[in-house]
Formats: structure tokens, C-alpha cells, sequence
């Protein structure tokens, strides 16, 4: 489910020294009260516990340490700006901010409408832009609703992720939804070193978004999906925006759930709601080398 080694390092600064009475980071269920659910396969490795509500992870580092990870903070926030008909009551454009917690298998959307007024203002949902007020954003559903570091979280998208979509919005009520590229000439992005710019914040784009689609989908779930884009060309940029339809097609002709031992419902239900840059990163990531 996730890159539990990884999850390690991150939070270095969480950890905590653990004395069991023996150095075997793989027999510690009985001293911690949990079921241990990922054995650590070397020196080097964490082993992972699970309870009802936590993730304990046990590893070596000067000594036998502890991390605790409370399942409602493993939560990922994913903000988009939706300019096709997705089959939502909702009029064009509007933003949605998609909350998904595979540990406690919770997710949870809100969408608020994009409107430009009069005076040019952006309006999401009933605050602009301008405002820079967070909303209500209850998400009751969730177990973790009330939760600070959630709050925060949401607060941080609001504040500093949705405003830099103001040009996305901007432009989209200036060209309707036929498009910018049907009324402006292909741009010219200079010379190389802007060139190269554009190519590190791409690269930095799709780390990022890799790094929550690994915690996203299963290793099982992943080589499906990899299945399916290596016979897929994907020969434009907006060739790469609904990969769910090609892995269905397979899904229903091929039955890959079943050779791959999957949920194939729960795999589309996911992938309907990647953005277009996660999209893009689940391409990247799982396209076969070239030869």
C-alpha cells in the first residue's frame, strides 16, 4: 500500500528509541499489541504493525526505534480545475478538491463552481479568489474531518495551491471551452535555458504526483495498469487524459482484474479521479523504455 521505507525516512524526526528485550524488528506483535502486516526483509528494512487506528514501524538506527503513524494523517489532497462535462450537476468550470485516506479506505470531494464577474473577479464556490477566506469545506463524512494537521492541510490547498490556478481560469473564460489553441499561435518558450526551466518544474511535477500514486494504488494494482499503457500510444498531450477508459476496455475483454487478483470496480473508481497531471505521472512512470 505504501512505500513504507520511504514513510520512514520522512519522518525521521518522529521516531523513538523501542527496547523490547530482543533486537528483531519482525517479533514485536505481542510487546506492541499489533498484527504485523510487512515483515522487514533485511537489516535495512522496516517492519510494519497495524492496529485499529495506527501504522507502527519498527527499524534499526542506532538501535531497535519506533515510529507511530496515526491512520487519519495519511491522507492525500488533490486539487483540480475541471473544464469538461465529468458527468457532474455542476456548470462548467468548476474546482474540486478530492480527499483520499487509503489506510482508513475513506475518500470525500467538494466542488465549488468557478464564476468571473463583472469586475473580473474569480469566484469559487461563494468566496473569490480576492478574499483569500478559506470556506466551509466541511467534509463530514470523514472520520478525520475535525483533525488540526487535516485543517491545515486544506487550509495550505486554499491558500497557496488554488490561487495559482488563476491564470488556468482566467484564460478558460477569455477562449470558452473551445480552447487557447484554437486562437493563439503555438508558443514560443525562448531559449534554452528556459527551455531547460520547463523541463525540471516537469520533471518536479510528476515526482511529486508519483509520489502520491504509489500510495494510491497496489504494486498489483500498478502492474495492471502498466499492462495497459504499454499498448497504448499516447501520441499527444491530451491523448493522456482519461487512461481509466482504456484500463475498463482491458478490464472487460481481457479480465485483468482477475489475472491480477484486483478489485477491478475500486481500480476505476480511483482512477476517475486522478487529475490530468497525475495522469500524465502514471504514464511516465509506467510506460515501457524505449528501445
Amino acid at each position: 500500500m505504501y512505500d513504507w521505507n520511504a514513510l520512514w525516512h520522512q519522518r525521521e524526526a518522529c521516531r523513538a528509541g523501542f527496547d523490547a528485550g530482543h533486537h528483531d524488528a519482525n517479533e514485536l506483535a505481542d510487546a506492541l499489541q499489533a498484527r504485523l502486516i510487512h515483515p522487514a526483509a533485511s537489516i535495512g528494512d522496516v517492519a510494519v504493525y497495524e492496529d485499529a487506528e495506527r501504522y507502527l514501524l519498527a527499524g534499526h538506527s542506532d538501535g531497535l526505534q519506533l515510529l507511530e503513524v496515526m491512520k487519519h494523517g495519511l491522507f492525500d489532497i488533490t486539487l483540480r480545475f475541471v473544464s469538461e462535462d465529468e458527468g457532474q450537476d455542476l456548470p462548467l468550470p468548476y474546482v474540486e478538491i478530492h480527499v483520499d485516506n487509503l489506510a482508513t479506505e475513506e475518500q470525500a470531494v467538494w466542488r465549488g463552481e468557478a464564476r468571473l464577474d463583472d469586475d473580473g473577479h474569480i469566484w469559487i464556490g461563494k468566496r473569490t479568489l480576492d478574499e483569500d477566506v478559506l470556506p466551509a469545506l466541511p467534509f463530514d463524512e470523514l472520520s478525520f474531518t475535525d483533525n488540526a494537521e487535516f485543517r491545515e492541510a486544506l487550509a495550505r490547498v486554499w491558500h497557496e495551491d488554488l490561487p495559482q490556478l488563476r491564470p488556468l481560469i482566467e484564460a478558460w473564460f477569455r477562449h470558452g471551452d473551445a480552447g487557447i489553441a484554437d486562437e493563439e499561435p503555438a508558443a514560443h518558450y525562448g531559449d534554452a535555458a528556459r527551455v531547460q526551466q520547463i523541463c525540471d518544474r516537469y520533471a518536479e511535477i510528476v515526482r511529486r504526483e508519483q509520489a502520491v500514486l504509489s500510495r494510491l494504488f497496489s504494486d498489483d494494482e500498478l502492474r495492471l495498469i502498466a499492462g495497459v499503457i504499454g499498448s497504448v500510444e499516447f501520441d499527444s498531450a491530451a491523448s493522456c487524459r482519461g487512461v481509466w477508459l482504456a484500463v475498463e476496455a482491458r478490464i472487460i475483454e481481457d479480465e485483468l482484474d482477475q489475472h491480477h487478483q484486483v478489485d477491478g470496480e475500486a481500480l476505476l473508481a480511483r482512477m476517475k479521479t486522478l487529475s490530468y497531471a497525475q495522469e500524465v505521472a502514471l504514464i511516465e512512470a509506467l510506460s515501457p523504455l524505449p528501445e
